[in-house]
């Protein structure tokens, strides 16, 4: 008898264990993806990694031309959160008759600083036109204040090396966006736009009685979920091309910091690009999955 009662209290627990498990299981669902390439003639490759506003950031690249290429890239995607290790080189034939050329665009969710589009005047309020105002305002984010976008939130290189001449890109990069304050007051909507689900651990709280000047990450003004991922994006990218074309269109902002970050760059000819870029907004919270490597073990 007390064999049975034993193993009744032994199945008991770990029935119980078990069902305290299961959402940790679903807080660590994840994505990837591992690709190599070795590869030569006339390529075509159209590529895309995540979607901007599910995965923090939506990755595009296209290939175009004729030549030799090897390419390796890694992937790991979570709810709101993405990281990618790529390593391209390639060179277009002397011969080619056209060059081979990499177009790669990495698009943020994470939402610029706004700029007043129109004059507000009401209580401590007194903004005019051109003002910086919190892009996360509840006057902006239910759209009654009309505001612009400060820039686009695009990271984007093009390399084309002609006939003979060899191109490389290189990045390692992510990027994190969790849901806002306005998914607290709104939810997520369904197709027929009404409120289906919204849960405090994985939103942040815009806290209306601290101003703008007053703020700061992780001390003042915002409240973050234990499951909160982050707002922010790092990307370390090396670019180069021995002779051929190559551009750079840089676009971002932070709405929390007013830092800004605008660059336009066409080259005809060599041109090599090391560089490194982080831009943090909001930490996670404290249970938030951050896709590091050591989170594999």
């Amino acid at each position: 008898m007390q064999k049975r009662i034993f193993l009744l209290v032994i199945l008991t627990l770990t029935l119980l264990l078990s069902l305290f498990a299961a959402p940790a299981i679903a807080e660590d669902e994840r994505f990837s993806h591992t690709i190599q390439y070795n590869i030569s003639g006339r390529i075509s490759i159209d590529r895309e990694l995540g979607h901007a506003c599910t995965t923090g950031a939506v990755k595009k690249q296209q290939v175009r031309g004729f030549g030799e290429m090897t390419k390796t890239e890694n992937v790991r995607i979570a709810s709101n959160i993405i990281t990618v290790d790529e390593k391209t080189d390639w060179s277009t034939a002397s011969d080619a008759l056209r060059n081979l050329a990499v177009t790669t665009t990495i698009e943020l969710c994470n939402r610029p600083m706004s700029t007043a589009a129109q004059t507000y005047s009401e209580g401590d309020y007194d903004i005019k036109i051109g003002d910086i105002i919190h892009t996360y305002h509840p006057l902006v984010v239910s759209g009654d204040f009309v505001v612009s976008p400060a820039t686009d939130q695009i990271w984007a290189t093009y390399i084309s090396p002609n006939p003979g001449e060899e191109g490389s890109y290189h990045s390692n990069f992510i990027a994190a966006y969790g849901p806002g304050p306005y998914e607290a007051a709104y939810g997520y909507l369904d197709r027929d736009r009404a409120i289906a689900f919204y849960d405090e651990e994985y939103l942040w709280e815009f806290d209306l009685g601290v101003i703008l000047q007053q703020r700061d990450d992780g001390k003042k003004g915002y409240d973050r979920g234990d499951f909160y991922v982050g707002n922010y994006f790092e990307i370390d990218q090396y670019a180069y091309t021995s002779g051929g074309e190559f551009a750079r269109m840089i676009s971002m902002s932070s709405p929390f910091t007013g830092a800004l970050l605008e660059e336009e760059l066409f080259v005809l000819g060599m041109a090599e690009v090391r560089e490194s870029f982080e831009m943090h907004n909001l930490k996670a919270g404290k249970d938030a999955i951050t896709l590091r490597w050591y989170e594999l073990f």
